[in-house]
């Protein structure tokens, strides 16, 4: 969504803010995934967000007929779809989300509509940043340039895609901009070693996820993607590695978009 001012209006308001209907929308540079919502009416008040995919990768909102009806959606893509998070002082990581009462904005008309679901089923404070379990990805070797980072969460923003991002979970300044390989050469094919096989335990090719590291610079249409080390993840028992490959036959610099 680009950078101007877009409003946000909640015909119904928001739950303890039954004055406050429109909302100025903001994504500051370098806050990503993060997204703000801010009162029109009285600009003290704001609501920290992020697209709930980023939190929970097959997290899905059943709507009832008077909400279809109020947000005037016409198609699924049209639907967007935020988290109300908490960022608690002092250690952002611990960061929750709240999933019972999602924001679902119609991108088009911009009217919004907070969702109020069964807390037993959809957590208030369901962990942004987990530290085990799902979401997590772990790399026993690190990533080229920092053996020191291990432990990682892929977000995977449903309006990027086919864009993925790495988050470290032991650093909250840097992250890693991937791009899903086959989105861009569909005859891609990583050569593993014995070594990289044996770390992966790899049962099944379908298992893997393979992700190209991306440079985006100023000119986003110029951006490459780094062929001669991929990254592959075992999407089942959710270990990564970095992979190695010969410059001469796989490029560091790929053409994400290609000339016409």
């Amino acid at each position: 969504m680009s950078q101007e001012e877009i409003i946000i209006t909640f015909p119904g308001a928001l739950p303890g803010f039954p004055e406050l209907r429109e909302f100025r929308m903001f994504e500051p540079e370098g806050t990503y995934p993060l997204k703000f919502l801010q009162s029109v009416a009285s600009p003290d008040i704001s609501f920290t967000c992020m697209d709930a995919v980023t939190v929970k990768a097959d997290y899905e909102v059943p709507l009832a007929p008077e909400v279809a009806l109020v947000l005037g959606l016409e198609k699924p893509s049209d639907a967007m779809v935020l988290a109300i998070v908490v960022v608690p002082d002092g250690d952002p990581r611990r960061m929750t989300a709240n999933l019972a009462g999602p924001l679902v904005i119609n991108t088009t008309t911009r009217v919004g509509c907070q969702v109020q679901l069964d807390s037993r089923t959809f957590p208030l404070e369901y962990p942004v940043f987990l530290l085990r379990g799902e979401g997590q990805i772990e790399f026993p070797s690190g990533l080229i340039g920092f053996p020191d980072l291990s432990s990682f969460q892929l977000l995977e923003p449903s309006d990027a895609y086919p864009l993925k991002f790495l988050q470290p979970l032991e650093r909250d300044d840097i992250h890693f901009v991937a791009i899903d390989v086959a989105a861009i050469k569909s005859d891609y094919v990583v050569p593993l070693s014995d070594e990289d096989a044996q770390a992966l335990a790899l049962e099944d090719p379908s298992d893997a996820l393979v992700l190209a590291l991306v440079v985006i610079p100023e000119d986003p249409r110029q951006m490459t993607a780094n062929l001669a080390g991929p990254i592959l993840i075992n999407l089942k028992s959710r270990q990564g590695r970095q992979i190695v490959l010969n410059t001469d036959r796989f490029p560091l610099k790929y053409p994400v978009i290609a000339d016409k």
